[in-house]
């Protein structure tokens, strides 16, 4: 029985969803090698990209294939009406719904946006893998890539960052998955609205103090008159830039396990390469040992081990609470710090 106060949305499987259950099966069939058809877990926030997601899902696999995935951050007045009105059309679908509570601890300097964006695909993947399955499916849209690339361009972001969002890509032994990267934002919206399917309106999605929600409201509609078509270009750019930075990736993981021994990395093989393929030599072997970067840190780090080919002895950088020193002929880390 669907609870008191909350309006059932049509049965799912009378609802046309067409568009977006092609938009699906295109992606399964470019993944065919790693999906797994059952079961599947939806990141369902009950706003409308998740709600047509979950919608798809449903007339391609069944509700008994279906897990769906509610994180309640507790960071705005409306989660608990959000989480309430998502498990709440989960039931009327008949599909299992799981809350999961997500508490996001801020130290100075932090991005409450990164933070918590953090802190939910950690709950996410955990609890899709709880449930056995091998892949989580994400609502973003293409508004949200274009969104996505702006961001990163505005950040100063290299070819990594101005890849924007996968569409599928390993994490924490999960399989995330984002089907609906090529349908515009307002389709999704008018297909539920024309049918009457209910969905939640998120104020931070309109909140000014956001960069994203400005971007969303104030520059692509100026970017949509001056190229109508901008979600395909922006997107051909993401493209463009992701396999860029797969190149830099394969070449890093060369140069790594050319300059890598047990203990660390060899002084002379890194001084050895150009400043480029150093600078993502170092970035690499820190991101395996679990350490963020940022390309000051790196461009230091770089400036010292040039250095130990002019006879410096010293060579110490911190990154919170490990060191990387010089010891000897190589390049090591100190877990501890000290």
């Amino acid at each position: 029985m669907v609870p008191s106060g909350f309006t059932a949305p049509p049965p799912w499987p009378a609802l046309r969803a067409d568009p977006i259950v092609d938009a699906l099966r295109r992606f399964v069939s470019r993944h065919a090698q790693e999906c797994c058809p059952a079961p599947v877990a939806i990141a369902f926030s009950g706003g409308a990209d998740s709600t047509a997601l979950l919608l798809a899902a449903l007339q391609l696999w069944g509700a008994g294939h279906v897990r769906a995935l509610h994180v309640h951050h507790g960071l705005q007045a409306d989660a608990d009406r959000f989480a309430a009105h998502a498990q709440r059309l989960c039931q009327a679908w008949g599909v299992d719904c799981s809350l999961l509570p997500v508490q996001v601890e801020l130290q100075r300097g932090d991005s409450l946006e990164d933070k918590a964006r953090g802190a939910r695909y950690v709950a996410l993947t955990r609890a899709a893998r709880d449930r056995g399955c091998r892949w989580l499916l994400l609502g973003h849209q293409a508004d949200d890539q274009a969104e996505s690339l702006l961001l990163a361009l505005l950040r100063g972001a290299g070819s990594r960052g101005l890849a924007a969002m996968p569409e599928a890509a390993e994490r924490h032994g999960i399989w995330l998955g984002r089907p609906l990267l090529g349908c515009a934002a307002d389709a999704l919206r008018e297909l539920l609205d024309a049918q009457q399917v209910p969905y939640v309106h998120d104020a931070m999605n309109t909140d000014p103090a956001f960069r994203r929600s400005r971007i969303r409201h104030e520059l692509l509609p100026v970017i949509a008159r001056l190229e109508p078509g901008w979600r395909n270009t922006l997107a051909r750019s993401a493209q463009l830039c992701a396999l860029a930075a797969q190149t830099l990736d394969e070449v890093a993981q060369r140069d790594l396990r050319a300059c890598s021994v047990p203990e660390g990395l060899v002084l002379s093989a890194l001084r050895a390469l150009p400043d480029a393929r150093l600078s993502e030599v170092l970035r690499l072997w820190l991101e395996q040992a679990g350490l963020r970067t940022h390309s000051g840190q790196i461009d230091n780090l770089l400036r010292q081990v040039r250095a130990t080919a002019r006879g410096a002895g010293k060579l110490r950088v911190v990154s919170g609470a490990t060191t990387v020193l010089r010891h000897g002929r190589l390049l090591v880390l100190d877990v501890g710090g000290t």
